[in-house]
């Protein structure tokens, strides 16, 4: 037999989340995949082969894995069950690595936490130790999350959401469901984007854009972003989900509402070559635990939020057919009123009901 894993940054140790409950591991997921307590599975000095290469602190992460996601595939040839069609090793080991990839992708819209290893595959002794065979070379540090993200861990009922919302999700990666796939696309790049905090803020709005506009007149714009992202998500919905603010620093009580102009004013101007303004930088809008958060990471916490309850609602509502394309999401929001030509139509008789 042989394996495939990706690291899980940690699981909640009751400080600021209730204690996860050990007993639920192994927990089964979807197609064979489980979250496992692995740390006692590793042989020892199974990363030392690459110890000088990649570097003590890299070596040290992988050292420290202790909880992951994994998937057990048998690499002789197998049938299908459905198909009844063969299955060799290369396409096995293809499979399982991204099922994995898959679940870990899904897992991050779900519980966002930092990355300090990334995918670790190879052979499982007839004691059930893992043998490593080779890994994703680690970066010399964690891939790091918004400010409000960075105490995240697993939860309890982050497994139950994650077994919830795999198999629906695994469907629209593998399918042609393309608007669903590049958000989903879009924003695991932006999360691996921690050199260039502009480069990740533009691809997080680029999967707000796959999401609520088209290529298509009429679909296209701030104004219509903004407006199908209220209406999508709900004026009043809070941009930090419930355990997200943790009990020391205040919750701000930000809205979907409040934050969506200003997030999208910050893209305008990162994409069209202008200065930002100062006020994003000096503007304190909440407080955190090393003190003021300023407004430009507020609006980072803000397309975190938007992106994954987005992708999250699609999922539970069982929207995909609605978003698999320009024309169906196109048409989903024809529907309800939220074009251009209709909104400006709105907008001119509000603004003529409203003259004296």
């Amino acid at each position: 037999m042989r394996f495939n894993l990706y690291a899980i940054y940690g699981l909640s140790d009751g400080v600021t989340d209730e204690q996860f409950d050990l007993s639920k591991l192994p927990f089964d997921i979807t197609e064979g995949a489980r979250i496992e307590a692995i740390s006692e599975r590793f042989r020892d000095g199974a990363f030392d082969l690459w110890k000088e290469g990649i570097g003590t602190i890299a070596w040290e992460n992988l050292k420290r894995v202790r909880y992951g996601l994994v998937h057990r595939y048998d690499p002789n040839p197998t049938e299908d069950e459905k198909t009844g069609k063969l299955i060799f090793g290369t396409e096995a080991h293809e499979h399982s690595e991204m099922l994995i990839r898959g679940l870990d992708a899904c897992l991050r819209l779900v519980r966002p936490m930092r990355q300090s290893a990334f995918l670790i595959h190879g052979d499982i002794r007839d004691d059930g130790s893992f043998d490593v065979r080779g890994f994703d070379t680690p970066p010399p540090d964690f891939v790091e999350v918004t400010e409000v993200q960075k105490l995240f861990l697993l939860r309890n009922q982050d497994t139950d959401d994650l077994r919830t919302y795999a198999p629906e999700f695994l469907r629209a990666m593998r399918g042609d469901f393309w608007k669903y796939r590049m958000a989903v696309h879009f924003h695991q790049l932006g999360y691996f984007q921690s050199l260039e905090w502009k480069a990740r803020y533009l691809l997080w709005c680029a999967a707000i854009e796959s999401i609520y506009t088209s290529h298509n007149r009429g679909h296209q714009g701030k104004w219509v972003a903004t407006s199908r992202i209220r209406w999508f998500l709900g004026e009043n919905t809070s941009i930090y989900a419930p355990g997200d603010i943790s009990h020391l620093p205040c919750d701000p009580g930000l809205t979907v509402g409040q934050i969506v102009q200003d997030l999208y004013e910050m893209r305008n101007f990162i994409a069209h070559g202008d200065k930002i303004p100062d006020s994003f930088f000096t503007e304190i809008v909440r407080d955190g635990f090393g003190g003021g958060v300023q407004k430009s990471e507020v609006l980072f916490e803000a397309a975190s939020f938007i992106i994954r309850a987005s992708l999250l609602r699609i999922l539970r509502d069982g929207l995909l057919n609605d978003f698999a394309d320009a024309g169906s999401a196109d048409a989903y929001f024809r529907a309800r009123n939220l074009t251009w030509p209709v909104l400006k139509a709105a907008q001119r008789a509000a603004s003529a009901g409203g003259a004296p």
